[in-house]
């Protein structure tokens, strides 16, 4: 079964740490967007051969800024096209500040069944000097509602290592979270990107430099309160209670097929991946002017082994070696060669037939699975 991500590039203010795909100025084009992304979900319907679609993800950008009806184009023009037969998941991204009753009850009787909100913190001064739109309060507030309307699968984002967060106050995000049963928790590790309002900051010494420490201190802290609370990692920055996991986030860690629309998105199936044009202007034209929108990138069977091993390893479930020799005969040897320094150094356990990063992997994940690349 497949996925579909959308992505709404429309954001009310951009955020110190984002190098995501958005516009704050978007009001003169607004319709011409939907319309264009509309039209795309027409165009490339046959890339599924009619499989059947289990989930759909709005993401971005801000998609809670989308209005009802502006969800209800988007839904109608999914519905014309795709074979909705099995479909499970419907997940919206959403800010605090845009939750309110008439929209949640809107988004559930279109079928959305899951909320993903960017709280980032519960408190005010990280908020502010990520520049988010929200209170704490406002968060809180959202989360109430949410509940209030009937969303039992809900998640919040959470990041760490913010320059004004202590281990202490992160401990009280959690145990926020915790109080209010929450049932997924992402959780981020600040990070400083290239084109980014945060870089600027701490090169001009209004933000202090970011420190290694404390993110593998926090990252720890996490880990450990989480599991004490019956939240299952199973993946390096999500953790859920039983029944709770994100369906579509877990297909892209198990290279199952989705499509995503809208500038910026990406795609991946029938062995290719694609990239949509990351500009607004350039995209609309191009959609509704028939133009390519899109480029193609054919995946090798190394591609393929690399993404095997950089997104097996971040998951509970890790490498199974009987899948592993079933898919890529060629690379199994060297990569049981290659296991052996990290099962002795560690970040690697062996459960049956499962290679999984051990507490000590995950803090260096990233190193752990470039290792065994094939180059």
């Amino acid at each position: 079964m497949a996925g579909i991500y959308l992505h709404i590039p429309f954001c009310a203010q951009a955020c110190h740490y984002c190098n995501f795909h958005f516009s704050t100025t978007f009001h003169s084009y607004r319709k011409e967007m939907i319309d264009a992304i509309c039209k795309e979900l027409t165009i490339r319907k046959e890339v599924f051969d009619n499989q059947s679609v289990a989930t759909i993800y709005f993401g971005g950008g801000t998609p809670s800024l989308l209005t009802n009806s502006e969800i209800d184009q988007l839904f109608d023009a999914i519905t014309r096209n795709y074979n909705l037969g099995d479909l499970k998941e419907v997940t919206i991204e959403a800010n605090p500040e845009d939750i309110s009753m008439d929209l949640l009850k809107h988004w559930r009787g279109k079928g959305i069944n899951r909320i993903s909100l960017g709280v980032q913190s519960f408190f005010d001064d990280d908020l502010q000097q990520m520049n988010r739109i929200h209170t704490a309060m406002q968060a809180e507030h959202a989360i109430r509602m949410i509940q209030e309307v009937g969303f039992k699968n809900f998640s919040i984002d959470f990041m760490f290592a913010l320059p004004l967060l202590s281990n202490e106050q992160l401990i009280k995000n959690l145990e926020r979270a915790i109080a209010f049963n929450v049932p997924h928790i992402s959780c981020y590790n600040l990070t400083v990107k290239e084109q980014t309002a945060l870089l600027e900051l701490i090169k001009r010494g209004k933000i202090e430099e970011l420190s290694e420490d404390k993110s593998i201190q926090q990252f720890e802290l996490i880990m450990g309160k989480l599991a004490d609370h019956r939240y299952l990692q199973y993946e390096i920055s999500n953790y859920a209670l039983e029944g709770y996991k994100s369906i579509h986030n877990s297909a892209y860690w198990e290279q199952r097929p989705y499509l995503g629309v809208g500038p910026s998105a990406h795609s991946f199936y029938k062995n290719s991946r694609t990239h949509n044009v990351r500009n607004n202007k350039k995209y609309i034209n191009a959609v509704q002017t028939g133009s390519p929108f899109y480029d193609v990138e054919e995946l090798s069977e190394r591609d393929f082994f690399n993404e095997f091993i950089m997104t097996r390893l971040r998951t509970s479930k890790g490498i199974n070696i009987r899948e592993l020799e079933l898919l890529f005969p060629k690379y199994v040897r060297a990569f049981k060669d290659k296991t052996s320094d990290f099962l002795r150094g560690g970040q690697l356990a062996f459960f049956g037939d499962e290679y999984r990063l051990t507490k000590a992997g995950k803090m260096v994940a990233d190193y752990v699975a470039s290792e065994f690349f094939e180059v």
